[in-house]
Order: C-alpha cells, then structure tokens, then sequence
C-alpha cells in the first residue's frame, strides 16, 4: 500500500510540476513550436508521406487479408475432408469387425478344446464303468 500511495504522490507532484512549467512558458511568452516555414514545410511533408503510407497500408492489408481468408477457407475444407474420410474408414473396419449371422454359430478354438476333453474324460468314465460291472 505504501508503493502505490507513494507513486500516487510522486505522479500528482510531477503533474502540478508540468503544468506550472507550462503556465510560466506561457507567461514569458515562448512558443513550443516556433512559427517558421522550414517546421510546418516538414510537417506537410511528413503528412502527405503519412497519408501514403495509409492508402497503401490499407490495401495490402486488404489483400493480406483475403490471402489469409482463402487459406482458412482451404485449410478447413481439407480438414472437413479428412474427416470424413477417417470416419468412413472406421465404418468400414467396423462392418469388417461385425459378426456376421453365418459365423454367429461358429465355436472357437479354445471352446472346441474343452469339448474334446470333456468327450475323453466321459469315454473314460465309460470305460471304468464298463470295467467294474
């Protein structure tokens, strides 16, 4: 608080300064720009240069911005196109990946295995019981 409060203080102190400076320069009569050809020759010069370089900043920046907007315009349409073809690709892995109802019956490898052995140990049983009657 004593930062700002002192910077507050030393601001309003440099305030008042430039204004009694001014207020005096005033009263004793100087002028801060002198009234003379070769300043207001410079100063027109200086405006015609300025309003040049406006004109012509102004149209570049035109262009620069229509370049700009056509490559956003591209560059969007690429990527909306890119997008669709990746999700048409992963429709396509996904009706690859599907079931289909004809294999929908189909057992698998591991399935097949536990059905043989559960034919040996039955066959056994079978065997065992054909010996002990």
């Amino acid at each position: 608080m004593f930062i700002l409060s002192s910077i507050f203080i030393v601001s309003l102190i440099m305030l008042f300064s430039m204004v009694g400076f001014r207020v005096w320069e005033l009263k004793n009569g100087k002028i801060p720009f002198p009234d003379g050809e070769g300043l207001s020759r410079q100063l027109h010069v200086f405006a015609e240069w300025e309003k040049k370089i406006w004109e012509e900043s102004r149209q570049w920046s035109m262009r620069f911005l229509s370049l700009f907007l056509r490559l956003v315009i591209i560059v969007i349409d690429k990527v909306r196109k890119w997008m669709r073809h990746t999700v048409s690709s992963m429709e396509e892995t996904l009706v690859k990946k599907a079931p289909s109802k004809d294999l929908q019956g189909a057992t698998s490898f591991f399935l097949k295995d536990i059905a043989e052995h559960k034919k040996k140990i039955r066959a056994r049983f079978k065997r065992e019981e054909k010996t002990e009657i």
